[in-house]
């Protein structure tokens, strides 16, 4: 029995590092046992996921190779009972020790679309929906697996002028217009390997109406072997800025659009409580109390024949952030849940008197936008980025 599965039996969390190589060309080398912590990071607005492996190494071993930046790192994970595969590159080794019988760091990883991207350039002129675009680059560089590549509204003509992979396949993203509501794309990898080219309202078709997790906050009551306690809950500071909200057109804005090619004039306004409908939101009720924000964000475009029209999802682009209502939670690992899903969470009143009611203002239904698998001794532990856009209650 090893370092990482000390207990018998199965358990909230329980995982395995089943095996762990580093492969360079035909010569590889097994590292599993010298691995003592795996952490992993996705989020929507990451287009790679950034694994980090704690090396242990008391025989220097991985001087053999030895480990170089570019080198595939394998890994096989079993996490409550399903086997997990990850195929990483090296980006660098870091936070190096020397403790005297032993030597300590941390190997970091990125997807091979990612590391690819360090070193490929791409100048061409495509046609077509920007979905279409996106997968023909996407399949050019990498042949890593993919969740969601929706369909985007409308037919482009569009150049990319030497940008990497990565950069093309962001703004491709960017500039892609949903069909079912007015806002972008975002193109990211989840925690599981796959890339997915959607917007991240696309979860409210999935899973609004059941979403696949509600997990609840008790305090320090909260037990530690239940799967869906949440064992630590943290605010976001920055949440309801205001402020933010505003500069970024989130509330109000109202864009010109200049034809200089057909001297003409077109004007688009956005108005957040005239455009909620609950439909498109996960809960019933805007965040914010109405009030008069004058014209908002100003935005100037300028255009010639043939561009591309403004409309509204230039200005809004997202119903998601992180400045409005956001939570931290951490949770038990398990093999289902990942960025671009829905969960559900119970936040009770901080009233000690009246504690067993939900939170008003904060229990509901969240995007998760960031998540973090930490994967140590014998336990897997989660932690959410968990991004609100509504309210349940009317303010």
């Amino acid at each position: 029995m090893d370092n990482h599965s000390g207990k018998s039996g199965n358990f909230p969390g329980k995982w395995e590092l089943k095996k762990a190589e580093v492969i360079r060309g035909a010569d590889s080398l097994e590292i599993t046992k010298l691995v003592s912590e795996f952490n992993v990071y996705a989020s929507i607005i990451d287009p790679t996921i950034v694994g980090e492996l704690l090396v242990i190494d008391g025989r220097n071993v991985l001087s053999g190779l030895p480990v170089q930046g570019g080198d595939l790192v394998k890994l096989s994970i079993d996490i409550t009972g399903e086997i997990r595969e990850y195929t990483l590159r090296i980006a660098q080794i870091k936070n190096i020790s020397d403790l005297e019988t032993q030597r300590m760091y941390i190997i970091q990883c990125v997807s091979n679309l990612f590391f690819e991207s360090f070193h490929h350039k791409l100048s061409q002129s495509f046609e077509g929906p920007l979905n279409d675009i996106a997968f023909k680059i996407y399949e050019k560089y990498t042949d890593e697996p993919f969740g969601i590549f929706e369909a985007s509204k409308g037919s482009e003509t569009i150049i990319i002028p030497n940008w990497n992979p990565i950069k093309a396949l962001t703004w491709l993203a960017a500039r892609a217009e949903s069909l079912e509501q007015q806002v972008r794309f975002r193109f990211f990898q989840d925690t599981k390997g796959f890339y997915n080219f959607m917007p991240i309202e696309k979860a409210l078709t999935n899973y609004k109406d059941n979403p696949p997790f509600e997990f609840v906050y008790r305090g320090n009551a909260s037990g530690d072997k239940d799967f869906f306690a949440i064992k630590n809950l943290v605010f976001n500071p920055a949440s309801y800025d205001l402020g933010k909200a505003l500069r970024e057109g989130y509330l109000k804005g109202r864009a010109f659009d200049i034809n200089i090619s057909k001297k003409t004039l077109g004007i688009v306004d956005y108005d957040y409580f005239k455009e909620f409908d609950k439909k498109d939101y996960l809960n019933d009720y805007p965040s914010y109390y109405k009030q008069d924000f004058g014209v908002g964000k100003i935005k100037m475009d300028l255009s010639t024949a043939g561009s591309k029209k403004t409309n509204v999802s230039d200005l809004k682009r997202t119903s998601v952030t992180d400045y409005n209502q956001m939570v931290q939670i951490t949770i038990f690992g398990n093999s289902e849940i990942d960025v671009g899903q829905v969960v559900e969470l119970d936040i009770p009143n901080p009233d000690p008197g009246n504690n067993k009611e939900q939170d008003k203002l904060w229990a509901g239904k969240y995007y998760v936008i960031g998540k973090r698998d930490l994967y140590t001794g014998d336990n897997c532990s989660m932690v959410l980025d968990c991004a609100k856009e509504s309210m349940g209650i009317e303010l």
